[in-house]
């Protein structure tokens, strides 16, 4: 006896002889992560604003303008960038938040809750996003902290200018992605559910029809035994009933 070669075709039939248990399993792993998601996780939300920060040489104000911007000042601007980045990541800045904000808050929670990033590599621009429970807390927060950041970066380097590029008009949901783990949960319950019914099938050696045999043993087939408990229920029942047997046996 040969080992039992599998290809592309039979895998897909597999697939296509159990779709519909394939399909159940596939909707109740989704159905069961999308109500977790739905009713079951707290969602957080995060809210992004913006700050341009250059070296004092660099004009940002929109009623100002100037003519003497030398590439060495953006050079410097956007090396100093850098470091208000590392500024805006150290406790006095967060402790000032705290008192502006007023009671109930503290000044370590707001810092795991805020986070301070340059855009990209060849900007001035500084994103500040602020995550909470409460999509209009999250607004307000990130509003406040770029108030506060325009304040302390002079205090902190004199010769650096700050200004609000943008504030937070909407809080977007960040966790939990219910659409994305729903869809992803649906893929996960399809193919371990293929899985199973693959290795059902692999411990099944039983011979299911004439195909399956030429396909598994290189012995000639000389011929088949009839399902009599099949025919004795369906062909040769009806031909009883008439007096012979129209199917030939």
């Amino acid at each position: 006896m040969e080992e039992k070669t599998i290809n592309i075709m039979d895998l897909v039939m597999l697939g296509l002889r159990h779709i519909w248990a394939i399909i159940l399993v596939a909707v109740i792993f989704a159905g069961a992560t999308f109500s977790y998601c739905k009713f079951l996780i707290t969602p957080t939300y995060s809210a992004k604003a913006a700050i341009l920060v250059t070296n004092g040489a660099v004009i940002t104000s929109y009623e100002e303008t100037t003519d003497k911007v030398s590439g060495s000042d953006i050079q410097a601007s956007l090396i100093l960038s850098n470091t208000i980045v590392d500024i805006l990541h150290t406790d006095n800045v967060y402790k000032k938040l705290e008192l502006n904000l007023g009671a109930g808050y503290d000044y370590r929670t707001l810092k795991r809750g805020t986070s301070v990033a340059r855009r990209n590599e060849d900007t001035l621009f500084i994103d500040v996003s602020f995550t909470s429970a409460d999509p209009k807390e999250a607004m307000r927060i990130a509003n406040k902290f770029v108030d506060v950041a325009c304040e302390y970066i002079p205090e902190f380097i004199p010769s650096s200018r700050a200004n609000v590029a943008s504030t937070a008009t909407s809080a977007s949901q960040t966790y939990p992605r219910t659409m994305m783990a729903t869809g992803v949960a649906g893929v996960i319950g399809a193919v371990l559910a293929y899985i199973v019914v693959f290795i059902i099938d692999s411990l099944n050696r039983s011979i299911k029809g004439e195909e399956d045999f030429t396909n598994n043993f290189d012995v000639p087939l000389l011929g088949s035994v009839p399902d009599f408990e099949n025919a004795e229920s369906g062909g040769y029942r009806k031909s009883r009933g008439k007096g012979g047997y129209s199917n030939g046996y």
